[in-house]
C-alpha cells in the first residue's frame, strides 16, 4: 500500500513577508489539490496530515469548503491531527464537509485496512505515560501519527525509543518544518516539512513523504509551486556603485521571478559604496518576494586607525574591548560608517 505523509500546511497564513498573500494562501490550498492529484496518479490509498492543516483559529468559509471538496474527489482517505495550531472549531466543520476525512482524538486512536494499521492522538500533558498504553498488532504494518518534537517537551515530546518498542514501523510526525529522517530499531521516522514553503524561516525543499509498506521504503517527494532560492554575493574587488549592481544581477540571473529570493552580501564592501541603493535598483519587484542580509565588512585599517588622535581612533579603541566578536564587528562596521559620513 502507498501512503502519503505531509504535516504544517497552514492553510489561512496572514504570510505577512510575501507582498501578494491572497495569491500564496490560495497556493496553499493548490498544494494539497496537487498532492491529491498526485495520490490519485500514483495509486496512493491513504493521506496523513500529522498536524496544523490549519494556522489558526479563524478559518474562511471558502478554505474549509476547498479542502472538503479536495478530500471527497480524492480516491484517497484521509487522516487528520489537529496539532497546536488554532482550535478544534474548523476541524469540527470539515469533518460534517468531508466524508472521506478521519479524524485522532486525545487518546489513542486506531484505523485498520488492508493489512495496516494508522493510529495517533494528539499530544500534551503527561505524553511518556500515554507511550505505555500504545498497543498495536505484530501482523501489521503499523503507523503512528504524532505532532511534536522529538527533542523538546515544550509542546509535545516524541519519544522514538519507545515507540520503536511498541511495533512501530513508521511514525508519521510533525510540528518541525524542514524533512528530517529517523531510525531507531526497526522503527522509520519522519518529519515530511512543509508541502509549501511560506517564508523565508522555511527554506528547505518542500514536498510529501511517500511510504511504500510493501517493500517497506520511504521517499521524500518533492513539490513546489514557489520556491525560496539563496544566493550569496561577494562583493570583495568591487569598485564602483555600477559594477556592484552589475554583479548582483549576474549573481541573480538563473532565479525565476517567482520565487522568493534571499540575497545574503558578504565580503570586504569598499567605503563609499552604496550597496542598498545598487540592490534596489536591481532586485526590487523582481521577485516574489525578496529579502537582503548584508553580511559585509569595511575593510579599515585598525592598527591605523587606533593610532590616530581622533573621535574615531578612540571609537575604535573602545569598540575593540568588546568581547563579543559579532557584536564587536557590527559596531565597528556601522560606527565607522556613520563617522565616515557613508549614512
Amino acid at each position: 500500500m502507498k501512503i502519503i505523509h505531509t504535516a504544517d500546511i497552514h492553510l489561512d497564513s496572514p504570510l505577512s513577508q510575501v507582498g501578494d498573500s491572497a495569491v500564496r494562501r490560495h497556493e496553499l490550498l493548490r498544494a494539497v489539490a496537487d498532492m491529491a492529484q498526485y495520490a490519485d496518479n500514483n495509486g496512493v490509498a491513504a493521506i496523513i496530515i500529522a498536524g496544523d492543516l490549519f494556522d489558526g483559529e479563524y478559518v474562511s468559509a471558502q478554505t474549509l469548503q476547498s479542502v472538503a471538496d479536495i478530500v471527497n474527489a480524492s480516491k484517497a482517505q484521509w487522516f487528520v491531527l489537529k496539532g497546536n495550531h488554532g482550535s478544534a472549531e474548523p476541524y469540527l466543520k470539515l469533518k460534517k464537509l468531508a466524508s472521506r476525512i478521519n479524524f485522532f482524538g486525545k487518546d489513542w486512536t486506531y484505523f485498520n485496512f488492508d493489512g495496516v494499521t494508522i493510529c495517533g492522538r494528539e499530544l500534551g500533558g503527561n505524553d511518556r505515560e500515554q507511550y505505555a498504553s500504545l498497543s498495536l498488532p505484530s501482523n501489521c504494518f503499523n503507523i503512528v501519527v504524532l505532532h511534536g518534537d522529538v527533542e523538546d517537551d515544550c509542546y509535545g515530546l516524541i519519544d522514538l525509543k519507545s515507540l520503536a518498542q511498541s511495533g512501530v514501523n513508521y511514525a508519521a510526525l510533525g510540528h518541525r518544518h524542514a524533512f528530517a529522517g529517523y531510525k531507531v530499531g526497526n522503527m522509520q521516522a519522519c518529519y515530511s516539512g512543509v508541502l509549501e514553503s511560506r517564508g523565508f524561516d522555511e527554506p528547505s525543499k518542500s514536498g510529501f513523504v511517500l511510504i511504500d509498506t510493501a517493500d517497506k521504503q520511504i521517499k521524500f517527494v518533492e513539490q513546489y509551486i514557489r520556491r525560496i532560492e539563496r544566493i550569496k554575493v561577494d562583493v570583495t574587488n568591487v569598485s564602483s556603485d555600477i559594477a556592484l549592481e552589475n554583479k548582483i544581477a549576474d549573481a541573480v540571473n538563473e532565479v525565476s521571478k517567482r520565487n522568493y529570493l534571499d540575497v545574503v552580501f558578504v565580503g570586504e564592501l569598499q567605503s563609499g559604496l552604496h550597496l542598498e541603493i545598487a540592490a534596489n535598483n536591481v532586485l526590487q519587484n523582481r521577485f516574489f518576494a525578496l529579502r537582503t542580509t548584508n553580511q559585509t565588512v569595511i575593510p579599515y585599517n585598525i592598527p591605523e586607525l587606533t593610532a590616530e588622535v581622533s573621535l574615531r581612533g578612540e571609537f575604535v579603541k573602545l569598540a575593540l574591548q568588546l568581547e563579543d566578536e559579532a557584536l564587536r564587528t557590527d559596531v565597528l562596521k556601522y560606527g565607522l560608517k556613520v563617522l565616515g559620513g557613508d549614512v
